[in-house]
Parts: C-alpha cells; sequence; structure tokens
C-alpha cells in the first residue's frame, strides 16, 4: 500500500520547535496566530509553532538514518549528512557536486526521490523538478482554550565562548594574544501540553519519475533488485516518522527538546485517499474516521487512549509505539512483520 495519511497529537515541553528572527543577542521561536472558537465568539492567540518546513527537513534527515539503518547505500553525500541541498547525483559528494542532468538520473538519490527537488538550468532555459512524496503541516497546539490557555514562550540565558584578538598596550611588547570572552545571548522556547500535526505520503512514485518517461525499468538501482529496493525506501519513509516527536527540533545542541507522541491515526491504502484531518482540530479522529468510511481498501491503525472510543468502526487498535509503526511497516511494505533493525 502506497499512500499513507498519519494525523496524530504530541507533547512538547521546553523546546525551540522552530527557531525564527535574530534581534541582536535575542533569538525568537516560531509563531504563528490562530482562531478558535469559544462560548464569547472567536478568539485569536498568538502560538509557538513547529513549521511544516521544519518538520519535512527533520524527515529527511532520519530517512537518511533509517535508509542507512535498513542497509540502503544510494544516496549522497548531502543527503547522507541532512544538508537539504537536493537536485545533484547520487556521486555527489560536498567537495564534488555534480547536478543531475535529468529527474531520472537524479532520483537514485534517496533525498531527490522522496522529497523532491528544483534545478534551474538557466542556459539552457529549462528546469528540471521533482514534487516532494512527503508533504507536512505545520504542527500546532491544539484548537482547545483548555489547551491553549496552557501555551507558553519564554526565554533562557545561554553563554558561548568565543575567542577574540586582542593587543596589548604600547608600554608591552607589540603581539597578538589568543583570549577568549563570553558572549551571552538569550533563546526563545516553548512549551505545550499537546500539539497536533498531519502528514501525507504518496510512495506510488518512489524511484519512478513523475515529468520524464524513464528509459527502463531499473531506475533507481542498476545492481540490486528494483522491487527491494524501492520497499527498502517505503520502509524507510515510515520508520522515519518513528523519530519524530521525540525531541525534534532546533538548537539541539543547547537544549534536545522534550516531547513524546501521545496519539496516532494512520490510514493506508493502494488508491489514493484524501488527507486525515488536522490533529489539532478536538475532534479529528472522529472526523477523520468518517471521511475514511467513503473509501473501499483503507486500512486504519490507531494508537493511544482516545483509540477505545472508536473500537467499533473496523480501525485496528495498537498498544504500543512499536505495535503501531511495525503494522504501518507491514502495510507499506507488503509484508505481515517488519524487521525494522
Amino acid at each position: 500500500m502506497t499512500f499513507v495519511r498519519i494525523s496524530g497529537r504530541f507533547e512538547s515541553e521546553i523546546s525551540v520547535l522552530t527557531g525564527s528572527d535574530n534581534l541582536g543577542n535575542y533569538n525568537t521561536h516560531a509563531i504563528a496566530r490562530i482562531s478558535v472558537e469559544s462560548e464569547s465568539g472567536y478568539r485569536l492567540y498568538e502560538v509557538p509553532v513547529l513549521t511544516g518546513n521544519s518538520l519535512k527537513h527533520w524527515h529527511s534527515v532520519y530517512l537518511a538514518q533509517a535508509y542507512q539503518s535498513l542497509g540502503g547505500h544510494l544516496l549522497n553525500e548531502l543527503c547522507r549528512e541532512g544538508i537539504g541541498l537536493r537536485g545533484y547525483t547520487v556521486e555527489s559528494t560536498l567537495s564534488n557536486l555534480k547536478e543531475a542532468s535529468s529527474e531520472t538520473e537524479a532520483i537514485k538519490d534517496l533525498c531527490n526521490d522522496i522529497h523532491g527537488f528544483l534545478i534551474v538550468k538557466k542556459g539552457e532555459k529549462k528546469q528540471i523538478k521533482r514534487d516532494s512524496l512527503v508533504k507536512v503541516s505545520f504542527a500546532a497546539p491544539v484548537f482547545d482554550i483548555n489547551v491553549l490557555e496552557f501555551v507558553t514562550r519564554f526565554s533562557e540565558t545561554h553563554n558561548r565562548i568565543d575567542p577574540i584578538s586582542t593587543q596589548k598596550s604600547n608600554n608591552q611588547k607589540s603581539s597578538n594574544n589568543e583570549n577568549t570572552a563570553q558572549m551571552i545571548f538569550k533563546q526563545e522556547y516553548s512549551s505545550s501540553p499537546l500539539y497536533g500535526f498531519n502528514i501525507s505520503m504518496n510512495l506510488n512514485y518512489v524511484c519512478k519519475p513523475m515529468y520524464e518517461t524513464a528509459s527502463n525499468d531499473k531506475v533507481c538501482s542498476d545492481e540490486s533488485d528494483e522491487k527491494e529496493e524501492i520497499k527498502l525506501r517505503k520502509k524507510a519513509s515510515v520508520l522515519a516518522l518513528s523519530y519524530l516527536f521525540t525531541g525534534v527540533g532546533a538548537k539541539q545542541s543547547r537544549a534536545l527538546g522534550i516531547s513524546r507522541p501521545v496519539e496516532l491515526l494512520a490510514a493506508v491504502s493502494d488508491s489514493p485517499i484524501p488527507n486525515l484531518i488536522h490533529g489539532s482540530y478536538v475532534d479529528y479522529m472522529e472526523k477523520s474516521i468518517d471521511i475514511m468510511k467513503l473509501f473501499n481498501n483503507v486500512k486504519m491503525l490507531c494508537y493511544g487512549e482516545n483509540c477505545n472510543k472508536h473500537e467499533k468502526t473496523g480501525i485496528e487498535q495498537t498498544n504500543s509505539l512499536n505495535e503501531f509503526f511495525n503494522k504501518l511497516l507491514g502495510l507499506v511494505s507488503g509484508e505481515s512483520g517488519s524487521n525494522n533493525s
């Protein structure tokens, strides 16, 4: 099954989900405005968010890690090191970047294949592109006043040691000495009882060009079984999701985020299906289940306490994150069980 939809919620405390601006020595957290219905009408809230672009970046980082852990090797150095520059050939290194001449050539590299790229050939007046197979929404606090009233953004003071060059006074021998100075800066963090998110993955185009015709059936792998390479990339795309929401975010060298998944809802199908309702909506689970009833051959998985409320809807309930992701991996790869080591 190649069309994967996941929605859910996670807790996040004392985290920089996405960095934003720098105002002197003050680093800000990304924020957005949301409107929520209350008893007296709509209210506007300014809340810290994890942008879709940031969350997509972290998926690509963990995608490369998961792919390599499964035995994959068709990724260039940029992809392997978590650098979001795409459109370069699978043989490219940091010191020797080579632009791909076609979409077919580019998607031999894992990150180009799954997360897309755009190459503008100025001299030739053409562009080579590929849409991302993974699309991600902003993660935002749940649209409930009882949650929003406890969302907070605050700053902490950090320091770094910076080497500076100073010169001795004129009455001393002139020379340059390396000294150090302490640089003080402030970093904004956020805490929220509950965030919602939404992810869509159309894995039907793995190792398959979108905007041109491949010359043969072996697009990604000249050496090994193409079907096995496709399966490997699909499994890595799903396994990368398990890395998210357990400390994802910016400024991790200063403070790894404190977070954990609370609820997960997945829908998987061989045919195109709508996105699930975003996890920030209070009734996202009920509405998502309702809309999926319109489609045949849709398998749904659920993790979290609220799953018990929907045990008669045909959704398969899971009792742990391990069970949830192993079942999801099995559905996507076509295997009854999955070894994600």
